[in-house]
């Protein structure tokens, strides 16, 4: 019995070691992240951080460890309404710019993303849980995203269609339609990201973004890089928090021309309401996790 004890009270005094060890670890990683600027707490409306209105937050927590790494602000249906807003003010700028210029500023933000690659995984590591070698392979993954759509932009064509009648031509212009909201799940807290908003900002819209609660430093981080790549304010916004309430107002919207949402059973369960009231046409993707898109 007493052997049994022994080897129980080593086992605890490794585990508790290890968790020592991590929390350490999880402190150095976090003052690397935030030595290069790129913990953000806030939301991103504007091209400005702002705070919840009501000053509410949420933990951020380290799943392996239940550590919280950061008190983020808690927003709701206001914020997202000014970010929409925001969004639709700016998108009448950012559309009027040429695909070239377009594309100049999203290879600028694919370069920053490669270049704090690191700090992007390590962030990821902390927040969401995966392997440091899978969250850096994310970050390429992620990235590359943006590198195929920055050069996608300038290759947006139209059409001419042979007409009927003699004295008829027929063309077709491929134009930005307007505000897209993304709503992002936590398994990949970038990828999942620059997927829905690298093509919807080419071909001249802006975008609201709803990351997980459970993951959004990575997407705040992102979002500054996007900043510093010369991406205009109210280009990309971030909002997160209540799920349910940023979620209605994306839907609700009148400025808001289509929705991209991608995430699991629970998240369907809202959007079979959405669906039914705001989408006159909607498309879903079927694996582990869905994708809908939903047209306006």
């Amino acid at each position: 019995a007493r052997h049994i004890l022994a080897a129980s009270v080593s086992a605890s005094s490794r585990v508790a070691s290890r968790r020592h060890m991590g929390s350490v670890d999880a402190g150095a990683a976090m003052e690397k992240i935030r030595a290069a600027g790129l913990l953000r707490t806030r939301g991103l409306i504007g091209g400005k951080w702002v705070d919840a209105y009501d000053g509410k937050t949420i933990e951020v927590q380290n799943p392996a460890t239940g550590e919280v790494l950061a008190n983020v602000a808690c927003m709701g249906n206001r914020e997202t309404a000014d970010a929409i807003t925001s969004a639709n003010t700016t998108f009448y700028t950012w559309s009027k710019l040429t695909a070239s210029e377009r594309s100049k500023a999203l290879r600028k933000w694919h370069d920053l993303l490669m270049s704090h690659k690191e700090e992007l995984a390590l962030l990821m590591t902390l927040e969401q849980g995966k392997p440091m070698k899978e969250a850096l392979g994310e970050v390429n993954y992620g990235a590359s995203f943006i590198e195929f759509f920055a050069e996608e932009a300038k290759r947006v064509y139209g059409d001419i269609i042979p007409p009927t009648l003699a004295d008829r031509r027929l063309l077709v212009l491929k134009q930005p339609i307007g505000v897209v909201g993304a709503i992002t799940p936590w398994n990949f807290p970038l990828a999942m990201i620059t997927r829905k908003v690298g093509p919807a900002l080419a071909c001249g819209c802006t975008v609201v973004v709803k990351p997980s609660e459970f993951t959004p430093l990575t997407a705040l981080a992102a979002a500054d890089l996007a900043l510093q790549a010369g991406i205009p304010a109210g280009a990309l916004n971030v909002v997160m928090g209540n799920a349910p309430e940023i979620g209605d107002e994306l839907m609700q919207s009148t400025q808001g021309q289509k929705d991209y949402v991608h995430g699991f059973n629970s998240c369907w369960q809202k959007t079979d309401g959405w669906i039914s009231k705001h989408c006159e046409k909607g498309f879903f993707g079927a694996r582990w996790e869905c994708a809908l898109h939903c047209f306006r």
